[in-house]
């Protein structure tokens, strides 16, 4: 994985269930010039997705699972189901939720 803004730094957020810790993930996203999350299930991928177009607009977000690829020519920010996330796109922010996705 790229990113665009150098060294990464990693943080873990960790807590129980229904605590906010996608909605964090996804403010942190936006706050950056470029992001990708990789979640767990196409139908958070997508929810996540609708959220982050009206807040950005349909030409900002692309969503990537596997049955499904909306890919904006100048799209900024990524929702993709974590087999799915395209590994040689730089981007300034990376979050996986649950993290055990990735092994």
């Amino acid at each position: 994985m790229q990113f665009s803004s150098g060294k990464p730094r990693i943080v873990a957020v960790m807590g129980p269930t229904n605590t906010g810790k996608t909605h964090l993930a996804m403010e942190r996203m936006l706050g950056h010039s470029s992001g990708m999350i990789g979640f767990p299930l196409r139908l958070l991928a997508r929810e996540n997705f609708d959220r982050a177009v009206r807040l950005r607009g349909k030409s900002q977000v692309a969503l990537i699972t596997g049955e499904e690829k909306i890919i904006p020519a100048g799209a900024r920010y990524f929702m993709c189901t974590v087999e799915s996330m395209p590994v040689d796109r730089p981007v300034a922010f990376m979050g996986i939720d649950e993290i055990q996705m990735s092994a």
